[in-house]
């Protein structure tokens, strides 16, 4: 699940969450269209729940089928609230039949690196219009994390002198992922911003210059181990957004559908949503 000024009121809604908490579900083979209608029951009782945290949901375009869910926080400790929310039994209930279509699933917890991130004010702006995100995971190597900070605010400062005009967020994932990951999402009203990608890497290391730039490719060859990017498109069937975002675009957040069938008794009152 995803999320932002897909935020809370008591949330800053000038800037991103300060925690998410990331689920990656792997979706099975020609289930998506299933997995979809499930999500998107199970948003709509959130929303009747009052479930205590707002959801972005996103599915890949590139990369094996997964399906991506961010929760909005003020904080880790937050988290608990909406693992108490899970005991509700519809909620429960229907995540257990979601089940159905998953092959897996894994979960991270991330805070936000403001110093990292280029700007965010402008991403949760613009988040009402956005249509996609690419989603690029880093990983330093060992010992390599405050040179991989040094790497991001040099990147940044370049983006800022070559007035680059794409907001990224940049989150440090500190559970559930090796140490020294980093995920940066940079949200897309159309896949144009791609097109336009090498030249403002291009941009980037001109407003380096020579020697900043040999510099910067020195120190990430010898600071980075993994990099990896991934497409995804924003499903507003599987988010639970705020009114704010909703306002922004209703045709796009609130799109009328067709009402699914409702899941068995049986499926309601199994076990409780664990992701």
């Amino acid at each position: 699940m995803v999320a932002t000024a897909w935020l809370l009121p008591a949330q800053d809604a000038t800037q991103p969450p300060k925690v998410l908490l990331i689920v990656r579900e792997d979706i099975k083979e020609g289930k998506g269209g299933a997995h979809e209608q499930s999500e998107s029951r199970f948003m709509r009782a959130a929303a009747a729940a009052k479930f205590p945290a707002n959801i972005l949901g996103v599915n890949s375009i590139t990369g094996t089928a997964q399906a991506w869910f961010l929760e909005a926080y003020d904080s880790i400790e937050s988290i608990e609230k909406s693992r108490a929310a899970m005991r509700n039994p519809e909620l429960g209930g229907l995540d257990a039949l979601d089940g159905e279509f998953r092959s897996g699933s894994r979960s991270w917890i991330a805070t936000y690196r403001p110093d990292l991130s280029f700007h965010g004010q402008q991403l949760m702006q613009t988040l009402p219009k956005m249509r996609y995100f690419n989603v690029i995971t880093m990983r330093a190597r060992p010992d390599h994390e405050q040179d991989f900070a040094e790497l991001g605010k040099m990147a940044v400062a370049a983006f800022e002198r070559s007035m680059d005009g794409q907001p990224m967020a940049t989150y440090q994932i500190v559970s559930g992922a090796p140490n020294g990951t980093y995920i940066f999402l940079e949200p897309c009203a159309s896949l144009r911003t791609l097109d336009a990608a090498p030249e403002r890497s291009r941009n980037m290391f001109q407003a380096m210059g020579d020697a900043g730039a040999k510099q910067f490719t020195k120190m990430a060859g010898e600071t980075i181990a993994q990099t990896e990017t991934l497409l995804f498109a924003i499903d507003p069937k599987m988010s639970y957004v705020s009114p704010q975002i909703i306002a922004g675009d209703p045709a796009f957040w609130a799109p009328k559908h067709e009402e699914p069938a409702e899941p068995s008794k049986d499926a309601k009152s199994a076990g409780k949503r664990s992701k």
